[in-house]
């Protein structure tokens, strides 16, 4: 009896160490595949300067570990030119580096959307809610098509509605013209250049 009391215990013990809450895997408000690459147009202008004016961003590099990205190269390219920046994760936030880790601008604060509002460079940003976005037919099914709306308002200018969906970031954008919304920047194509690295150094 003894012995097979002895045999249980580490059973049982398992068992519950099984049945504990396990942490839940942050949600990542950002695009962080290697090889995805974004599409975004204005729809508020006509053609043909909509196409020509259109910004694609690519995830050129990410520095993965088991668990939400850290560290991740997004490259900004349009008719006028390119550009790249470092995008590091932390906390659900997410800043826009240099190469020598200085901060160059907030995407996102720590512990988004856990918060009701931050103000970051004089403007004042509310998180709204949570929506279905309207273009999510262009998102493959295994996509999360629910975001967070977030309004902005510079103490000088005009207020703006972005809605961040989880793994891609900001999906559309409006602007708020004559007393009503108007889209201003929209993504209208995913996809990826070349397969994503699944090998990191």
């Amino acid at each position: 009896m003894r012995r097979l009391r002895n045999q249980l215990v580490p059973v049982v013990l398992l068992a519950g160490l099984a049945c504990q809450p396990q942490p839940a895997v942050p949600v990542v408000y950002g695009p962080w595949e290697e090889g995805l690459t974004l599409t975004y147009e204005d729809p508020s202008l006509p053609q043909p300067r909509r196409s020509e004016d259109r910004l694609q961003v690519r995830v050129a590099r990410s520095a993965l570990a088991p668990g939400p990205p850290d560290l991740v190269q997004l490259d900004f390219t349009s008719l006028r030119g390119r550009m790249s920046v470092l995008a590091r994760h932390h906390d659900g936030g997410i800043d826009l580096t240099d190469e020598s880790g200085r901060v160059l601008a907030q995407a996102l604060p720590a512990h988004f959307p856990d918060l009701a509002g931050w103000v970051d460079h004089g403007t004042e940003y509310r998180v709204i809610g949570r929506a279905a976005w309207e273009g999510a037919a262009l998102l493959p099914t295994t996509s999360d098509p629910v975001g967070i709306w977030v309004e902005s308002s510079p103490s000088q200018g005009t207020r703006r509605r972005s809605l961040y969906l989880p793994n891609l970031g900001e999906v559309e954008s409006r602007e708020e013209r004559d007393g009503r919304w108007v889209v201003v920047n929209r993504l209208v194509s995913r996809g990826f250049t070349d397969l994503p690295t699944t090998h990191r150094p």
